[in-house]
């Protein structure tokens, strides 16, 4: 009856250990099966992220059976990842291209002025220079100047044409008669122009021309001193000229020579033009002008 408890307590005793024991053993079987698993998991996840596999091996330590070890669960991961950098070598290619826009805009603007043509052989003409008196006029008058404008119509291969002039002119004073007035004088005169082509003297552009004219006219005067009419052996007698206007019939003959650029004439022409004065002999003025003609 004494030796019973103590060998119920012994059996006892020893019954807890060898459990603690097996405890002890499940615990560290289920550390391994855990740290196996965790082993797994981590090796799938490298895998799907195609990274390379550990090459170092993972210890793991399991203790012999009925031997008491301490609880180290040690589990070592290592992860490599291998980073691959590609380099493209990219060539750019540049082409040229040419684009050809046309823009429009629309811009009011203002058309050019086209230049005044007369009806063809038509022509305006501008003309001066010197006027010297003859005749009746010659003594108490010296020479002075003249201008001239006119309009016409005659072709460049025409022979006969037509024209109308004006001009006035001033004369010089002669020192015995001087009242200090210059005598003045206004002319028109309607005309027949004969025109002579010469043709393309000076080159292939410019025509050459002689022409003549001639036909009635009309003159306006004043402060004219003239010469009248004296018995014959009898000295000269002269009587100055009257401040008012007074106007005679007369004629005008003469000829010129052109040269035709296109629409564009210049000329120089001399003509004599004459009038009757009362009791008096004709009386005369010979200019010679200068001008141009545009067609």
């Amino acid at each position: 009856m004494l030796l019973w408890p103590h060998l119920v307590r012994e059996a006892h005793t020893e019954t807890i250990e060898q459990g603690d024991r097996t405890m002890k053993l499940d615990t560290a079987s289920m550390s391994v099966v855990g740290a196996t698993i965790v082993l797994a998991l981590s090796t799938a996840s490298a895998s799907a992220q195609k990274g390379p596999k550990s090459q170092k091996r993972i210890p793991i330590s399991k203790e012999a059976a009925g031997e008491v070890a301490p609880r180290v669960d040690t589990v070592t991961v290592y992860r490599t990842d291998t980073l691959t950098v590609t380099v493209t070598k990219t060539v750019f290619q540049t082409d040229t291209v040419v684009r050809t826009m046309l823009r429009v805009d629309s811009v009011m603007l203002t058309p050019p002025i086209p230049p005044v043509r007369l009806p063809a052989g038509f022509y305006f003409g501008l003309a001066g220079g010197s006027t010297a008196p003859d005749g009746s006029i010659m003594t108490p008058n010296s020479i002075g100047y003249i201008g001239q404008a006119h309009i016409g119509w005659q072709n460049a291969k025409q022979f006969l044409g037509l024209r109308m002039s004006g001009t006035y002119s001033g004369l010089g004073e002669d020192t015995q008669f001087s009242r200090g007035d210059n005598a003045q004088l206004w002319t028109f005169s309607t005309d027949a122009k004969f025109n002579l082509p010469l043709g393309h003297t000076f080159g292939r552009t410019p025509r050459l021309a002689l022409y003549g004219i001639g036909g009635w006219t009309y003159t306006w005067f004043r402060n004219l001193p003239h010469r009248v009419d004296t018995p014959d052996n009898a000295p000269s007698l002269f009587v100055l000229g009257d401040d008012s206007w007074t106007g005679r019939n007369g004629w005008d003959a003469g000829g010129g020579l052109s040269l035709l650029f296109g629409r564009s004439e210049v000329f120089v022409e001399s003509r004599v033009l004459g009038f009757s004065l009362s009791s008096s002999p004709s009386a005369r003025q010979i200019p010679i002008v200068f001008g141009f003609n545009w067609y």
